[in-house]
């Protein structure tokens, strides 16, 4: 399976990152990491990212395939943090400290279907069929109450606003919702 990955580094970094084409050979300086360390069953497809910090060792991580799916996100950008950067592959989404790989999380959204860089905000946004999580400098920023049933769509972003919709089983439409950037709580959607 080849994953086809957007790379998005509007975010300042202190690393450079790129996408293996296979298992690296072992290699006595580089160390090999795997996303998340207690690799399941299923997790034995993937993406090998070469790490570079500008302090400290190069390093390679292996990063668990979500889904084999074009719905989903297959993306690797830098964060507000410039100490850190995400891979997203098939939807499961991972941040991780390029000078200190051993310090990382995944971010809950499972699977990211939408990933929004919000670079005047300071934010990530990782959208999955139901909510949305924000990321900022310090890690994660809010998480949505649930949004809408199934599904749901960013629209624009307007100031401090996003504005999508998302579906709503019992009216059998679409339901706009507004979300505040600053905090995550919403108005509008609809959820069972």
């Amino acid at each position: 399976m080849k994953q086809h990955f957007r790379f998005d580094f509007t975010f300042p970094r202190n690393y450079e990152v790129r996408i293996l084409e296979a298992a690296p050979p072992v290699h006595p300086i580089e160390k090999l990491y795997h996303y998340p360390v207690e690799l399941e069953e299923g997790d034995r497809s993937g993406a090998y990212v070469r790490v570079t910090p500008q302090s400290g060792p190069a390093w390679v991580g292996f990063f668990a395939l979500g889904f084999d799916s074009d719905q989903v996100v297959n993306q690797v950008c830098s964060m507000p943090d410039p100490e850190r950067f995400c891979v997203v592959v098939g939807g499961y989404s991972y941040a991780v400290k390029a000078s200190d790989p051993a310090e990382w999380l995944r971010i809950e959204q499972r699977p990211v279907v939408d990933l929004r860089v919000l670079s005047q905000h300071g934010l990530l946004l990782f959208a999955g069929f139901t909510s949305i999580t924000a990321v900022g400098s310090s890690g994660i920023a809010w998480t949505t109450e649930r949004l809408t049933w199934e599904g749901l769509t960013i629209t624009e972003v307007i100031g401090d606003k996003l504005l999508g919709h998302g579906w709503d089983a019992l009216a059998d439409k679409e339901a706009p919702f507004v979300v505040d950037l600053k905090t995550g709580k919403h108005t509008g959607g609809a959820r069972p």
